[in-house]
């Protein structure tokens, strides 16, 4: 049993496709990034903090010290880093800026064991490449009207609609959707996290 510091509906989703007994807490922290670090930085940084409100809010609530699980991914494209789109938009300008070239998702994921009143993290980060195929304009508005991208770094998803902008990708398929399983299944291993193939 873990707990899972992430609103996002996909987390859940690849945690119960491998058989993860999960409970969802929710938790709020700034997402502001920091300019002076890379994504990879920015993303380790914002899933370490995920997860230390996460253990703030079990530790305050009296909870089962079970470990705390969160999660961060970001688009990058070049130096620019999407997240996701304040309006529609927005959303289509993202789109168009990927259209037809290669762009990164990175997911910074860290797990907190805690131990009496302390907790250990532990981090990993973990990059996909994403080639786009070229769109037009009004496919992107036909897209951003399924409202599917408003909620999602880059303002697609590769599980849904979106999927039929996606023109190839390399490395892990699960960390575009919003967490690399074959890495956190190596993490679980890593820390002694009962795990049903283990």
């Amino acid at each position: 049993m873990i707990y899972l510091a992430s609103k996002s509906p996909r987390r859940t989703e690849l945690l119960d496709q491998i058989g993860v007994q999960h409970s969802v807490i929710e938790i709020s922290v700034d997402e502001t990034l920091n300019p002076k670090v890379t994504a990879k930085e920015n993303v380790e940084a914002l899933s370490t903090k995920k997860c230390q409100e996460g253990i703030t809010y079990i530790l305050s609530n009296n909870m089962v010290p079970f470990p705390v699980l969160a999660a961060d991914t970001m688009v990058v494209l070049g130096e620019e880093i999407f997240g996701k789109p304040r309006s529609g938009e927005d959303a289509i300008k993202m789109l168009l800026k990927l259209s037809g070239k290669v762009h990164s998702v990175i997911s910074g994921v860290t797990i907190g064991i805690i131990s009496k009143d302390n907790a250990d993290f532990h981090s990993i980060t973990v990059e996909s490449q994403v080639e786009f195929s070229i769109l037009s304009r009004l496919a992107c508005e036909k897209y951003c009207s399924t409202k599917e991208p408003f909620d999602k770094a880059g303002a697609y998803g590769i599980q849904g609609h979106g999927s039929v902008f996606v023109k190839r990708i390399e490395g892990s398929y699960s960390n575009i959707v919003g967490l690399p399983i074959h890495e956190v299944t190596l993490l679980f291993n890593k820390l002694n996290i009962p795990f049903w193939l283990t």
